[in-house]
């Protein structure tokens, strides 16, 4: 028997179109979310794979959790976790299977990462002379600034981080 090469075609379109569905029914359906951080153009990794730069907006499958990890040179990671939360339709007494299927009825939270990102320069303690310390830290943000390794803005708020650690202590 020869089978024609139109219902081959259609078969294995079904099956590529069945299979791609699959993952959107384990995953859910995408959801945009929005992740800025301060600094900005820090990179971005999103379950350990790189996905961009600051500030971005992504799709996420909505029935999985997600790192969102944030790296800068000169300032400590920012780490997030997204999550499947159940949304207001989820209250509904009678549910569809396709809607729960595709996630319909969860959205990850937050909806927006906002990170502040700590300078390294910022110390872990006061050390001895506290003023001397801070003396230092700032001479090294200084420095930074005048070799162009950081913004003007960016030397604002690793100063301002300084100033707050050790007016804390």
């Amino acid at each position: 028997m020869k089978v024609s090469p139109y219902l081959t075609l259609f078969s294995v379109s079904l099956c590529a179109f069945l299979f791609a569905g699959c993952a959107s029914f384990e995953r859910g359906v995408p959801q945009n979310v929005v992740i800025l951080s301060f600094p900005n153009e820090a990179s971005v990794y999103i379950n350990g794979e790189a996905r961009g730069i600051t500030p971005m907006e992504v799709a996420l499958p909505r029935k999985m959790a997600h790192e969102i990890r944030l790296e800068k040179e000169g300032y400590n990671s920012a780490v997030k976790y997204f999550t499947p939360v159940p949304n207001d339709k989820a209250e509904n007494f009678v549910r569809f299977g396709l809607q729960e299927d595709l996630g319909y009825y969860v959205d990850l939270e937050p909806g927006t990462m906002k990170a502040e990102m700590k300078s390294g320069l910022v110390p872990h303690s006061t050390g001895a002379d506290p003023f001397e310390r801070m003396a230092q830290q700032a001479l090294a943000a200084d420095q930074q600034l005048e070799m162009g390794k950081i913004t003007p803005l960016e030397h604002r708020y690793i100063i301002e981080q300084i100033i707050a650690f050790f007016d804390a202590q």
